[in-house]
């Protein structure tokens, strides 16, 4: 016959058993929000993330908790898959959405003219007759090049142009979207041949091309690293444009549809991936992105041939002031002279300045 325990230790027991749990869901909890809020930086790091979009590249430009998006391609599915992979689900909302292209290229704005969390909508031209077109509705345009500011350090300048002879009813304009934060600048075209339809961009860290014959664009537009879509050049071609070049790329990438390349700004330039990189320089892969004094690996330096921007204090103080986790919007190349800001109740201010 064996007797009860004691009541005394049995409320022990239960004691140690409820302090154990309770110390396990601390230290679950602790390493818990610090995981999230790691992944949390990283997400909301200033950066540009080229969205394989079937037959065109989409481009997403995030600073803090300010997006744009360029929507532009005829594979909703490969666009949704590739945003999927950089959009959390706890932060959805998209600032500002612009529209780019024509007929089938435009079935990507179309799927995220839909989306409940873009704030704003505008085409980059108007938009050519199509079912696409008629299906997205009466969609406001740029009339001329637009700078929009994201956050306080990151403003993306949007450039279109027609090919002489071209008809605006019928053909949608290329375009060029210049991300800048300080002196790093990540140019993104149309296609090959509209680098020939704008000046050329001041000493770009990295060039991506989003549609069709992207070799095209280098020569009249170099920088350090290259970009393609996959559906548009092969990896022995891409290798083979660049050969008898006297300034080949030193890194070139293929974005496939439903793949997303993400370019990350940091102090001094702008990081690339390694994994993904082809090598077009013939350089040892093993080889930091650019051999310099930086202390951090795989960094496109600023170019020293790159344009300095002249600042200000006092007007670097009212703008951070001005525009901090705000999405601005600003007709390019003159400068803000009437700033109107409109508040909304629980979401960051949109700014719109006129010459």
């Amino acid at each position: 016959m064996t007797d009860a325990a004691p009541a005394s230790s049995l409320n022990l027991s239960w004691q140690e058993i409820v302090t154990t749990a309770a110390l396990v869901f601390l230290v679950a909890a602790a390493g818990t929000v610090a995981a999230f809020t790691v992944w949390l930086q990283d997400l909301t790091a200033p950066q540009v993330v080229l969205l394989g979009s079937g037959n065109r590249l989409s481009l997403l430009v995030t600073d803090g908790p300010a997006r744009l998006l360029l929507a532009t391609g005829d594979s909703p599915i490969d666009y949704e898959n590739a945003l999927t992979q950089v959009r959390p689900i706890f932060a959805r909302r998209l600032d500002v959405l612009l529209v780019a292209g024509s007929g089938s290229t435009l079935r990507v704005p179309l799927a995220a003219h839909g989306d409940s969390h873009v704030r704003s909508v505008t085409a980059l031209a108007p938009l050519p007759r199509s079912a696409e077109a008629d299906a997205m509705g009466a969609v406001a345009s740029f009339s001329s090049p637009q700078r929009i500011r994201l956050g306080a350090s990151t403003q993306v300048t949007i450039e279109t142009a027609l090919p002489f002879g071209a008809d605006p009813n019928a053909e949608f304009p290329a375009w060029r979207a210049t991300v800048e934060r300080g002196e790093t600048r990540v140019v993104v075209l149309s296609d090959g041949p509209a680098a020939g339809l704008f000046p050329p961009a001041s000493a770009p860290s990295v060039l991506a091309v989003s549609g069709a014959d992207p070799a095209a664009a280098w020569d009249l537009s170099p920088a350090v690293a290259f970009v393609a879509n996959a559906d548009m050049i092969d990896g022995p071609d891409m290798r083979a444009a660049f050969t008898a070049s006297r300034r080949p790329p030193q890194w070139g990438y293929r974005v496939a549809p439903g793949e997303a390349l993400r370019l990350k700004f940091v102090a001094g330039g702008v990081e690339l991936p390694s994994e993904p990189a082809q090598d077009l320089a013939g350089t040892p892969a093993s080889v930091g992105i650019v051999p310099n004094a930086e202390p951090a690996p795989r960094v496109i330096p600023r170019l020293e041939g790159s344009r300095r921007f002249v600042t200000y204090p006092n007007a670097v103080t009212r703008f951070l002031a001005a525009t901090r986790n705000d999405t601005a919007c600003s007709p390019c190349p003159n400068r803000a002279l009437l700033r109107r800001r409109i508040r909304r109740c629980g979401r960051p201010s949109l700014a719109r300045t006129r010459p």
